[in-house]
């Protein structure tokens, strides 16, 4: 308890899946947690819940593809509360397509605006934040599919290959200024965009050890050490 007592949060993309359990994890610990999603009314819902539970949190919508409406967030959260501490990147899709049947624009150009270019826009405006405070940790959520081969998943694994390499750069560039940058690879886990028993987790499971795919309350635990450590440590092999 109180790993992030005091601390401002930021977390993207959080209306469902391993986002919404980082938000409501980041609250119980003592942050003060600013969480983004494009439904409103299910963000409303979310704050809701996490409120009940004794967190300080607030839903700012929030299109992360969009640049004025992030732009608009990070101003909003540097005037209330005058520092970020902990940014969480998580804004994804997941579209399948084979290889010949990607449509650049619906598939190729949304998924890569939404996994990538979604983080570099909003880490290009908190960083200057993290640098004034000569302190922060961002915590970008990336995948295994970025690491391993994934069949007929192009789009996903492409952005997040790219998620890793920016990260591991980011984290090189800035460890002497105090922030630490930070990606967090799940493999097959359950939320509202892969369901048990869907075809993406057919497709997958046989190749997951334990034989099941993770709660997204697993992966908020790791996101909250990143969050939480003192030390810089990079989960990916330099």
């Amino acid at each position: 308890m109180d790993r992030l007592n005091g601390k401002v949060a930021v977390v993207i993309g959080a209306t469902s899946g391993i986002g919404k359990a980082t938000a409501a994890l980041f609250a119980k610990e003592g942050a003060k947690v600013i969480f983004t999603g494009r439904r409103e009314e299910v963000g409303k819902k979310v704050e809701k819940e996490i409120i009940a539970q004794g967190g300080q949190v607030e839903f700012f919508k929030c299109d992360a593809t969009v640049e004025e409406e992030c732009k608009a967030l990070v101003d909003y959260v540097v005037e209330k509360y005058g520092r970020i501490d902990v940014l969480h990147n998580n804004a994804g899709i997941l579209i399948d397509a084979d290889f010949l049947g990607i449509d650049l624009v619906k598939n190729f150009d949304r998924t890569i605006n939404t996994n990538l270019r979604s983080q570099i826009s909003v880490m290009q405006l908190v960083l200057p934040v993290m640098l004034k405070q000569k302190s922060g940790s961002v915590i970008n959520t990336a995948s295994v599919g970025g690491i391993i081969t994934m069949p007929n998943n192009i789009p996903y694994s492409v952005s997040k290959a790219a998620i890793i390499h920016m990260t591991r750069t980011l984290a090189k560039t800035y460890a002497k200024e105090g922030i630490r940058f930070n990606s967090v690879c799940p493999g097959l886990t359950y939320s509202e965009m892969v369901e048990p028993g869907n075809d993406f987790d057919k497709a997958v499971l046989p190749g997951v050890p334990m034989g099941r795919g993770a709660q997204p309350e697993e992966i908020a635990n790791g996101v909250l050490f990143l969050a939480s450590m003192n030390l810089h440590i990079s989960l990916v092999k330099h």
